[in-house]
């Protein structure tokens, strides 16, 4: 009997790579894996939902489910996670020393709704009581200038000044004197010059003190399956949750190899170790009970933010057999 075939579009990460090479099979399933860049992929799930099984924003998967019509639910998959304390760059002569000094600022995003910004502000507001609303924001692009258009379907209904900004970067907005901070997922050409620093120079310790003290790892990004998929294969979720896991094992395993380092650091075990110690053998966990405070804590960011109306169950998102 020939197997349901399935398409999935996913990073390119040492956790997938097992599965995208073929190494590790979806049982039950054929499956054809895509990857390339994840904005696309994401643009491409929201607008036509082309991939059975694809990797969306966390942020953004949440709010297109609670305001209505997202053609996926979530699995507990979790291919990317990151502490955001080293997303927040500042100006110097901005006023800004210390996170309370954000209050009144301009600061410049990509996003105000993708889950590197969620994370920050929620981070933020929980532990210095920064409140967002206090701040003018401004959307666009980085460092290059991508968009025609800068799209505002996700910003909150009030409570926020959100301006978009379009034809230039907020890299060069926030050299000119014209932002005095600006969140980005990966550091800005603007970093270095003209006075921009990260607000928390020694960021490390800062995000290994904050999971000391919260035992809270940030969600990304989410592997989602689409609705109609899901209904006609109800066993699917369970064994991508154990394909997935299955190769995020093996990245894992490869962390321990001695005699010739897999990645290029050369302190890649003093790393693995450190990390291990402080967050455990399974770091990086896959499943619903094991995440649900992180996953409780990003709906509460996001409602708190304005980004979604209510706050959803669990059930509302995730299949119940996952």
């Amino acid at each position: 009997m020939t197997q349901p075939s399935i398409r999935v579009a996913v990073g390119d990460y040492d956790r997938t790579r097992a599965l995208v090479d073929g190494s590790v099979g979806v049982e039950g399933f054929e499956t054809q894996f895509a990857t390339g860049d994840l904005e696309a992929i994401f643009a491409q799930a929201f607008q036509t939902a082309e991939y059975e099984v694809t990797e969306l924003s966390f942020s953004n998967f949440l709010i297109a489910s609670v305001r209505g019509g997202c053609p996926y639910l979530a699995l507990p998959i979790f291919p990317s996670r990151s502490f955001r304390h080293s997303a927040i760059y500042v100006r110097t002569g901005s006023g800004i020393e210390t996170p309370a000094d954000l209050a009144g600022k301009r600061i410049g995003l990509r996003e105000y709704s993708n889950t590197v910004a969620l994370v920050a502000r929620g981070m933020l507001s929980d532990e210095y009581g920064f409140d967002p609303g206090s701040c003018e924001w401004f959307a666009g692009d980085v460092d290059h200038v991508e968009r025609e258009a800068i799209d505002s379907r996700n910003w909150p209904a009030q409570g926020v000044r959100i301006q978009a900004v379009q034809g230039r970067t907020l890299s060069s907005m926030i050299e000119a004197g014209e932002l005095d901070a600006l969140i980005a997922y990966t550091p800005p050409v603007a970093f270095g010059r003209a006075g921009v620093v990260r607000l928390f120079p020694d960021w490390r310790d800062v995000e290994r003190k904050y999971y000391a003290r919260t035992r809270r790892f940030p969600i990304m990004h989410v592997i989602a399956l689409r609705r109609d998929v899901a209904e006609a294969y109800p066993d699917l979720p369970g064994a991508l949750l154990t394909a997935f896991s299955q190769a995020k094992r093996m990245a894992q395993d490869r962390l321990a190899i001695h005699q010739a380092l897999p990645v290029m650091l050369p302190w890649m075990q003093a790393e693995a170790e450190s990390t291990q110690a402080l967050m455990g053998q399974d770091f990086w966990p896959y499943g619903l009970e094991v995440n649900r405070d992180m996953i409780e804590t990003q709906i509460r960011w996001s409602y708190e933010q304005g980004l979604i109306p209510r706050r959803p169950a669990l059930d509302e998102l995730f299949p119940t057999r996952s």
